[in-house]
């Protein structure tokens, strides 16, 4: 039993109502044929966002602060100098760091898939309250992590201006969670006798907490692009990141969606408690359960990623259609619908990922003069252990057989070297259209070097895997992998 006094003191921390789940996600219909495509895409699926809930407000100013710090982005990386602090600061920041260490030695509690769909399946006050309590004890640990993996950087790397606000971000998180966390009181003992009124406002604040959170960390993936390139500036005798850095970026973004799934998965719970009528964010009529859809029409989901990738790849040629995309099943499926349980955010991205890199290759190869070019294959199978097997075959001519083993290193693409990205332009472009952001339309084509990398870590969060075979001179074949869900466990190392 907790006092309405100790509830009440839980309370001093935020006073605003959390926004919706940053998970869910509609997919749309199958693009049709006509040039018309684009309208249809630009008009329906911005408003269709997986992120769209989330991204509606957001904390904006250290972004736009970075993007204007970073305008020559073209100039060399300059070391951080420290400005001159008194006593005080200097024995704050000693204590902020010991308490970093300290929640960083505690070790991370693996996430359940299992556990996230039980959770739905209970979805009430007091389920929430617990799962509030767990996030409580959880969240600090996962980023004093993350912002230790970042302190032990290379120096060269560290003190580059995207890394420097990657470290101040995930320092705001820490603190103001680990705030939170002292002075919580809550446990899983709490009685809904006791004040259900407070600990539905717990509820709402704590969400706004980790809403706040969500949206600072937006751009995590365009600082680290952006300081790893520049970082490669002072590896003249390398053509890609070192060891040290691939395991670094590894683990760190395993680490990072870790925490977005996590935080993701209870704000959806907590507004479909809320707003039980509200119409389902789901591909089909089955029920989702926080960011995870039990029965998910694997087909639709892979028409909306190709149209996400349609776009963008309409946006860089501006007079070229992309390549169509044809989707077929496997004999033994009989062509009957594929339902697999997966959460759709994750495998939209490795699907559009794909895609996208399927739509340059073919169009590129075969010449952007042409007005038409050879369709992309999708095929749809099952294993016989029963998870869910996806090939996309391309004509994009493949890749070198010196490159071939290249894909999945962070940094590497198939761009030409002229290609040149502006990061200041990209994270405005996602803070001015934030509704697109989880579904990458307002990140470039290519040039990137990361959307490989990343998308494999996807696939094996959760037992899954992604493998390319690529044939010089003819094309490429992805293959994705995805375990069923309900008996995984999340993966923190390489496989």
């Amino acid at each position: 039993m907790i006092s309405l006094k100790t509830l009440q003191h839980t309370l001093a921390s935020t006073r605003r109502v959390a926004a919706s789940s940053p998970w869910a996600i509609r997919v749309l219909a199958r693009p049709t044929a006509s040039p018309r495509f684009l309208s249809t895409i630009s008009a329906s699926h911005f408003k269709e966002s997986e992120d769209q809930d989330l991204d509606e407000e957001g904390d904006v100013s250290h972004a736009q602060h970075y993007a204007r710090s970073t305008a020559a982005a073209s100039q060399d990386p300059t070391p951080y100098s420290p400005s001159f602090s008194s006593a005080a600061d200097t024995q704050q920041t000693h204590f902020d760091s010991q308490r970093v260490k300290l929640a960083a030695s505690r070790a991370q509690t693996p996430l359940s898939i299992a556990q996230c769909l039980r959770l739905g399946d209970s979805l009430g006050t007091k389920s929430l309250l617990k799962n509030i309590s767990f996030l409580n004890r959880e969240l600090p640990v996962r980023f004093s992590k993350r912002i230790v993996e970042l302190r032990n950087l290379p120096t060269e790397l560290r003190k580059t201006e995207p890394f420097m606000s990657l470290v101040q971000n995930y320092s705001a998180s820490f603190h103001e969670l680990q705030s939170y966390s002292d002075n919580s009181r809550l446990c899983e003992g709490i009685d809904l006798e006791d004040n259900e009124a407070m600990q539905r406002t717990i509820q709402r604040e704590y969400a706004n907490l980790l809403q706040r959170v969500t949206n600072r960390h937006k751009q995590d993936v365009v600082y680290m692009a952006h300081g790893i390139s520049l970082f490669k500036r002072y590896q003249l005798d390398r053509n890609r990141p070192s060891e040290e850095i691939r395991h670094f970026l590894n683990s760190f973004n395993r680490g990072r969606l870790g925490i977005r799934i996590m935080i993701g998965h209870h704000l959806a719970l907590q507004r479909q408690l809320l707003f039980p009528n509200a119409p389902p964010a789901s591909t089909t009529n089955s029920k989702r359960v926080g960011i995870i859809e039990p029965q998910c029409d694997i087909e639709a989901l892979i028409m909306n990623a190709t149209q996400s990738a349609q776009f963008v790849f309409f946006h860089h040629y501006n007079t070229v259609f992309p390549p169509h995309v044809h989707l077929e099943h496997s004999k033994e499926l009989g062509g009957k619908m594929v339902r697999f349980p997966v959460v759709p955010a994750l495998l939209h991205h490795i699907l559009f990922e794909l895609l996208k890199n399927s739509m340059r290759a073919t169009a590129e190869f075969h010449g952007l003069d042409k007005p038409s070019y050879p369709d992309i294959l999708v095929k749809l199978s099952t294993t016989p252990e029963g998870n869910l097997s996806i090939v996309i075959k391309d004509h994009g001519g493949g890749l070198p057989q010196r490159q071939i083993t290249k894909p999945f290193d962070y940094m590497f693409t198939t761009a030409s070297n002229t290609v040149c990205l502006d990061f200041p332009s990209i994270i405005s472009a996602i803070e001015s259209k934030p509704q697109t952001s989880a579904t990458g339309e307002n990140l470039p084509l290519c040039g990137f070097g990361f959307g490989l990398a990343t998308s494999k870590l996807y696939a094996q969060l959760f037992g899954g895997d992604l493998e390319l075979q690529s044939t010089p001179g003819y094309g490429t074949e992805a293959h994705i992998q995805m375990s069923r869900l309900e008996d995984q466990i999340e993966q923190f190392t390489d496989h």
